[in-house]
């Protein structure tokens, strides 16, 4: 997107598409008023409103027909969204009357904006900054009560890091400057460069690493259940979602790969994984689908190993904890022994699940970081190697400045054209 488009007036859908009680249509530019009003019945309502104001009235064709019921808002420069004039839409959820709606719109001189255009040209009049726009971003995206509430401490963390090592790199930036203007010598020696360049990589190592899980950046966490054919993970697996997802059967290996669906447990997202049955294929399809359920098994951050009377004395490999199911046939008393059947245990197996997740939650910060964001981190922690071996002051000043500009793009504060696009895409059209 080049920087000529922002001065066009837009108009996008901010509601999901398709049939709905109520549907809102966001118009936002230098135009947007004057093109509303093209397509409203009471035109010198918008016109005249001040701003903030909910007008009643209706849109209309080009032939003044009727189409339907409206609630316009205008939300006048500076005071709106964007900073623009921006008007909404209220029209009743039809896919027909936002079709004919947005045509007007369109044929009155708006575009249809581009994904993330409306938070693009909110940050680009001052309105919104990158930690907030990843914030709201965020908000829009979390699937659970627990990361909804965390996404405003996650992101404040997460920004809170970059800020002090944006700051400490224009320190030392500062400290060889100073050198450069002020020493007294040809042979200029920068007091602690060494102990300095260290600790920022350190940290911006830490910010990577404390970055990179999985489950924190995707908002859920994953239990796999696994072990032999016919030790009862799928009646488990049904328990736990309290309704028949799984075909349960005596006949062995029932479950041909694996099966997927999500619960909520005390706020987490959780996504539960039944897999086949641990034994030898006899055929391509059966093989094909245990190795898909094993891959599952891998990627999830617990695994519980199901155990029944006939196997219960498996061990548990790395990583995973023993789940004792069918404990009514056997009056099993071993930590986790629960019944699929008649429910004992479970309420204890849901207790010990949330004290794992708490314990997960606990160790990670929560915030991501995109795969452009972390070649970013990556190419100032090899500049920082570089310069731990200069030779010419000059080019030492220059890798700082370099490395600081970098960790500047990514708080917003020099960020070029080519990262915006990269950072806008990413939204919904409409926002």
């Amino acid at each position: 997107m080049s920087l000529s488009t922002l001065h066009d007036t837009i108009c996008a859908l901010s509601t999901p598409p398709g049939k709905s009680a109520i549907a809102v249509m966001r118009i936002t530019g230098s135009d947007a008023i004057k093109i509303s009003a093209t397509c409203i019945s009471d035109p010198d309502k918008i016109f005249t409103s001040r701003g903030g104001d909910s007008i009643y009235t209706n849109v209309i064709d080009e032939n003044k027909n009727h189409i339907d019921d409206v609630i316009v808002t205008v939300f006048r420069a500076p005071h709106s969204y964007t900073g623009e004039d921006l008007v909404e839409i209220h029209t009743h959820g039809s896919t027909l009357i936002i079709d004919l709606l947005q045509h007007l719109l369109q044929s009155s001189g708006a575009r249809l904006a581009e994904a993330g255009e409306f938070s693009r040209r909110a940050y680009m009049n001052g309105k919104i900054s990158l930690e907030e726009l990843e914030t709201l971003a965020l908000r829009i995206d979390a699937s659970s009560e627990r990361s909804l509430s965390k996404v405003q401490s996650f992101v404040k963390k997460k920004y809170e890091r970059l800020r002090l090592i944006y700051a400490s790199l224009i320190a030392l930036l500062a400290q060889v400057n100073a050198q450069i203007d002020f020493g007294e010598s040809d042979h200029v020696v920068v007091d602690g460069l060494e102990e300095q360049v260290k600790d920022l990589r350190s940290s911006l190592q830490l910010y990577i690493d404390q970055a990179s899980n999985r489950s924190a950046n995707k908002g859920y966490y994953s239990i796999a259940l696994t072990g032999p054919p016919n030790v009862g993970k799928s009646s488990l697996f049904n328990a736990l979602l309290k309704y028949e997802r799984s075909i349960v059967s005596d006949i062995p290996g029932t479950t041909r790969d694996y099966l997927e669906a999500f619960i909520i447990l005390d706020g987490f997202r959780i996504k539960l994984i039944d897999t086949a049955g641990l034994r030898e294929a006899s055929e391509e399809i059966e093989s094909i689908g245990i190795a898909l359920g094993k891959s599952a098994t891998e990627e999830a951050d617990l695994t519980l190993r199901v155990t029944d009377p006939e196997v219960r004395g498996t061990s548990a490999l790395q990583g995973e904890v023993l789940l004792h199911n069918k404990c009514d046939l056997d009056n099993c008393k071993l930590p986790l022994s629960v019944s699929a059947i008649t429910n004992a245990g479970l309420d204890e197996l849901l207790q010990f699940l949330k004290v794992q997740l708490i314990n997960f939650d606990s160790q990670f910060s929560g915030y991501s970081i995109s795969d452009s964001e972390r070649s970013l981190i990556t190419e100032v922690l090899r500049i920082l190697e570089k310069v731990m071996s200069f030779d010419d002051i000059t080019l030492l000043a220059e890798d700082i400045r370099k490395a600081s500009d970098i960790i500047a793009s990514l708080l917003g504060y020099n960020i070029g054209e080519d990262s915006l696009n990269h950072i806008f895409m990413k939204m919904c059209i409409g926002k």
